[in-house]
C-alpha cells in the first residue's frame, strides 16, 4: 500500500494494548519518542489475551543451558534446521531480565517450584516460573495483575491511547519499508505516519474460524481469551511481505465449550478443584477423574502434559473419517462436583473479566445442560454416545489402580489415584484448545519483521503471540507473558532508535 499524505504523523505507532503493545509503547516512550497505541477495542470492553491471563512468566536461571532447552524443543518438532541461535540467545538473556525491569518498575513478584514443562528435554530445570503479584496500582483492571501493571505504566506516562481504531493495512514506500497505518477510527478512515517505526502486537487468530481452518490440523479449536484476536496482525504482515512461521501450533489444553453463556470461545477447565492445573499435595483431597475418547477408552495419564495435552486429541481415524478423541469426556463423581467450579474463576473468562460468571456450586450450569449427570456408568455413557460396557470396564481398571496405588496402564502420579465410586457421576466434553495461538510473522533477535526473502521488513517490528518464538512445545507456563514483555522492550527500543523521515 505505497503512498504518502498522512493525517498524522507521529515518532512510533503501536498496534495493539495486550502486554506487548504496552511495554514496546512504554519502551519507547522512555526512549523519548512520540508514541500513538491504536487499539481496535472499544476502551469500556477492553479485553486482551493479557487480561485473561493468571499472571505466570518464565525466567531462565542458567542463560546457555535455557538455549539448549528451547533449541531441543525445536528439533523435536523437526525445525533443528530453522534455529537461530542469536534469536534464541536473545530470548533467554532478555526472558531472564523480566524480573529486574518488574522490579524497576515497581512491580512485585513470587518465585514458584515451576520448572520446564518437558522433563524429557534436556535442561528442563534451566527455567523457573514465576507470578507477578497483585498491587493497587494494577487493580482497576480486573484480571492479569501483569496487565493492570503495564497498563498503569502507560496511564502513567501519558502516552496517546486511541481505543476503537482498528488498523487495516501498513502503508508502504517505493522501497517497501513501512511508513504508517490505515486505520478505521468508528467508520473514518485515517492514514497515521510513523517517523521511525511501527510495532505490530495485536496478538493471534484465536477469534478467527477462517484462520484456523486454514491453519490447524484440527477443524476448530477453542481459546479462551480475547474473541477479537482475529489475525488483522497475520493479514497486514502478509500484505508487505512477511514471512510466516509457527502457524500449525499453539499451546494447547482439554477445553470445555459451554454454548448459549454469551462467549463464544472454550474455557479452561479445574481437574482437581484445586485453583491450578496440578493436584494439591494432600492426597485426601484430590478427587478422582479419568479421560475417555468417543470408544469409552482412557487414553493417557490425566490431565495430560499442561500445554501439549492437546496433541493427545489430533489423531485422525482415516477409515473412518473422524478424529475419535473430539470430543474427549471428563468422567467424575460428586467428590469433584461438590468441592467448587469446575472452570478456573481466577483466570480466564469465567475469572475476573466475567465474560460469564460459573457458580460455586455448579448447580446453575447442571441446570443448564452444560453438565451432564445420571445414576450410573451405564447411564452416563448412554448421555455422552459412548459405549457402556467400555466406559465402565475402563473406570473399573482405574479404580482398581487406585486400590493399588500405581497406574500400570498410563503411570499417572500415584497422588491423582482416587476412585469413582460416588453415588452419581458426571461428564463434561472437552475439545483441543488453550490460551492463544503462536503463528505469525517471524521475528528476528531484533524484534524486526522478517522479509519473505530473509531480509526484514524496513520499519516494521513486532512482538508477542504473534510471530511467537514458541512452536509446538511452550517451554513453561508463563512462557507467553515472558516474550511479552521481553519482545516488547526490544520492538519499542528498536523502533524508537529508528532514524527516518516520514512524510507528513
Amino acid at each position: 500500500m505505497p503512498g504518502t499524505g498522512f493525517d498524522r504523523t507521529v515518532d512510533v505507532v503501536v498496534l495493539g494494548l495486550g502486554d506487548a503493545g504496552a511495554v514496546a509503547a512504554v519502551t519507547a516512550h522512555d526512549a523519548g519518542a512520540q508514541v500513538l497505541v491504536l487499539e481496535k477495542q472499544t476502551a469500556e470492553r477492553h479485553r486482551p489475551n493479557s487480561r485473561y491471563a493468571a499472571g505466570f512468566f518464565l525466567v531462565p536461571n542458567d542463560i546457555d543451558a535455557a538455549c539448549r532447552y528451547l533449541t531441543a524443543s525445536y528439533a523435536v518438532s523437526g525445525e533443528d534446521t530453522a534455529v537461530e541461535p542469536e534469536l534464541i540467545r536473545t530470548w533467554a538473556v532478555e526472558t531472564a531480565a523480566n524480573p529486574a525491569w518488574l522490579t524497576a518498575q515497581g512491580g512485585e513478584y513470587s518465585v514458584l517450584d515451576l520448572h520446564g514443562e518437558h522433563d524429557a528435554l534436556p535442561d528442563h530445570g534451566s527455567v523457573t516460573v514465576h507470578r507477578v503479584l497483585p498491587s493497587e496500582r494494577a487493580a482497576r483492571w480486573p484480571g492479569c495483575p501483569l496487565f493492570g501493571l503495564l497498563r498503569s505504566l502507560v496511564d502513567e506516562r501519558g502516552i496517546e491511547v486511541r481505543f476503537g481504531a482498528a488498523a487495516t493495512g501498513l502503508i508502504t514506500g517505493p522501497d517497501g519499508d513501512v511508513l504508517g497505518v490505515r486505520v478505521d477510527d468508528g467508520g473514518r478512515e485515517q492514514r497515521i505516519g510513523a517517523r521511525r517505526g511501527v510495532v505490530l502486537a495485536v496478538g493471534g487468530f484465536e477469534g478467527d474460524p477462517a484462520l484456523q481452518r486454514q491453519f490447524l490440523p484440527v477443524p476448530r479449536a477453542w481459546f479462551y481469551g480475547s474473541q477479537d484476536n482475529t489475525g488483522d496482525g497475520i493479514r497486514m504482515a502478509q500484505q508487505v511481505g512477511a514471512e510466516l512461521w509457527h502457524m500449525n501450533v499453539w499451546p494447547g489444553h482439554f477445553v470445555a465449550r459451554f454454548p448459549g453463556n454469551g462467549y463464544t470461545g472454550g474455557t479452561g477447565i479445574d481437574v482437581w478443584g484445586t485453583g491450578r492445573f496440578g493436584p494439591d499435595p494432600d492426597r485426601a483431597v484430590n478427587p478422582g477423574a479419568v479421560f475417555v475418547d468417543g470408544a469409552g477408552q482412557r487414553f493417557l495419564a490425566e490431565p495430560g502434559r499442561q500445554h501439549a495435552a492437546h496433541l493427545e486429541l489430533l489423531g485422525m481415524d482415516a477409515q473412518r473419517l473422524s478424529h475419535p478423541r473430539i470430543p474427549t469426556w471428563w468422567i467424575f463423581d460428586e467428590r469433584r462436583f461438590d468441592k467448587g467450579p469446575l472452570v478456573p474463576t481466577y483466570s480466564g473468562p469465567a475469572g475476573p473479566v466475567q465474560d460469564y460468571t460459573w457458580s460455586c456450586d455448579n448447580v446453575a450450569e447442571l441446570e443448564r445442560g452444560w453438565i451432564r449427570s445420571a445414576a450410573t456408568l451405564h447411564e452416563l455413557a448412554g448421555l455422552c454416545g459412548v459405549d457402556a460396557e467400555a466406559l465402565t470396564e475402563s473406570v473399573r481398571r482405574y479404580n482398581a489402580s487406585c486400590a493399588a496405588g500405581r497406574d500400570e496402564e498410563f503411570g499417572r502420579a500415584p497422588s491423582t489415584l482416587v476412585p469413582l465410586d460416588g453415588r452419581r457421576f458426571f461428564a463434561v466434553p472437552l475439545y483441543p484448545g488453550g490460551s492463544h495461538t503462536v503463528g505469525g510473522p517471524r521475528r528476528d533477535a531484533g524484534a524486526r519483521v522478517r522479509g519473505v526473502g530473509g531480509t526484514p521488513v524496513g520499519n516494521l517490528y513486532s512482538a508477542g503471540e504473534l510471530g511467537s518464538i514458541h512452536g509446538l512445545l511452550y517451554p513453561a507456563g508463563g512462557a507467553s507473558l515472558a516474550e511479552c514483555m521481553a519482545f516488547g522492550r526490544i520492538a519499542g527500543a528498536a523502533a524508537a532508535a529508528a532514524d527516518r523521515t516520514c512524510a507528513s
